[in-house]
């Protein structure tokens, strides 16, 4: 180790037994190396003053030796590489650098403490019963559309009603709207299903009233559109209980953080993952008729606007049907 005395600098911080460099160029080896740090020349400009707008990166890796580090520099405001200190000192937009942020201060941090305390624990009481209590059932706090205090068009929550997004192609499929409705129906819940696109402000609050209304959203993501993300933002905004879907050979842009996708490839796949997603308790006719449904989603397109699942045909009770093969038995006797 250098016998060098090392200046005091205010990039340089130890962290779990290691002494640090924060302008370090590399993110994964930040490690100061006495023999390459006492040649640095960056505490000598802290000292003369530096501008806010600079921007200083520093290599300070063991392979260098004793030679001093390498220290590249560059203007944020003009967004220029800079040889040094150039043009610092002539610069219009020179503002004298006041000292980092004091250890173990954060953006949120700071942020935080420039809110009044009572709209903090405010804001701290909301998150929780959004995200884990849920006392309350939460709606759009003002309508986007007009500004005013709450929406026009008066929205309540249906306990029973899930909201269901199918992909873009497969919003007017009948036959995923039948299997994705008879399996929700055969958990004694309602499918509302959004088939339109967001081509006005009209679809947008028709969209934004579906998410209000249901307690559980269903968004198929096997092509991404603005419809999902919207939805997505919305339902979780709204503290929504959230599932997503998407077909098994698809890859999505980006997977949003936090949130699980359940992956299907055939009809079969699809009414498993909306029964174990939605933690639904069919009965064991229905159960039985939705996993022997091997049938995939089909492929039509078109579609508007938010359309209850289709009813499906419900047969006579045996009870009523022997009863009337008994009379009429009884009547071809009598003639």
């Amino acid at each position: 180790m250098t016998t060098e005395q090392l200046a005091p600098c205010a990039f340089r911080y130890v962290e779990r037994g290691q002494t640090l460099c924060s302008r370090a160029g590399d993110a994964f080896d930040q490690a100061v190396w006495p023999e390459v740090c006492v040649r640095c020349p960056v505490p000598s400009w802290v000292a003369a003053g530096i501008c806010q707008h600079l921007d200083i990166g520093t290599e300070v890796g063991e392979n260098l030796g004793a030679q001093p580090p390498r220290v590249s520099t560059a203007c944020r405001f003009f967004g220029v590489r800079l040889n040094g200190l150039e043009r610092c000192g002539t610069c219009p937009e020179f503002a004298a650098w006041q000292g980092p942020v004091a250890a173990g201060a954060s953006a949120e941090g700071l942020l935080a403490q420039g809110i009044p305390g009572e709209v903090l624990e405010a804001a701290v009481r909301e998150a929780l019963d959004r995200q884990v209590q849920r006392e309350r059932v939460r709606m759009m706090p003002q309508c986007f559309r007009i500004g005013a205090a709450q929406c026009l068009r008066a929205p309540e929550l249906v306990p029973n009603w899930i909201l269901v997004l199918p992909p873009a192609s497969l919003r007017s499929a009948e036959s995923y709207r039948n299997l994705v409705g008879e399996v929700l129906k055969s958990g004694a819940v309602e499918a509302l299903f959004f088939t339109s696109s967001l081509r006005d402000v009209d679809s947008l609050c028709d969209l934004c009233l579906s998410v209000q209304q249901c307690p559980r959203i269903i968004v198929d993501v096997t092509e991404w559109d603005v419809e999902a993300l919207f939805a997505v933002g919305l339902a979780g905004a709204l503290g929504r209980q959230l599932l997503l879907l998407r077909g098994r050979d698809t890859t999505p842009p980006f997977t949003p953080q936090g949130l699980s996708i359940y992956e299907y490839t055939t009809g079969e796949d699809l009414a498993m993952v909306l029964v174990r997603g939605l933690g639904l308790e069919m009965r064991a006719e229905e159960k039985k008729g939705a996993e022997g449904n091997e049938a995939a989603p089909g492929e039509t397109q078109g579609g508007t606007g938010a359309v209850p699942a289709p009813e499906a045909e419900t047969p006579a009770p045996k009870a009523v049907q022997g009863k009337e093969t008994k009379r009429a038995r009884k009547t071809r006797t009598s003639r």
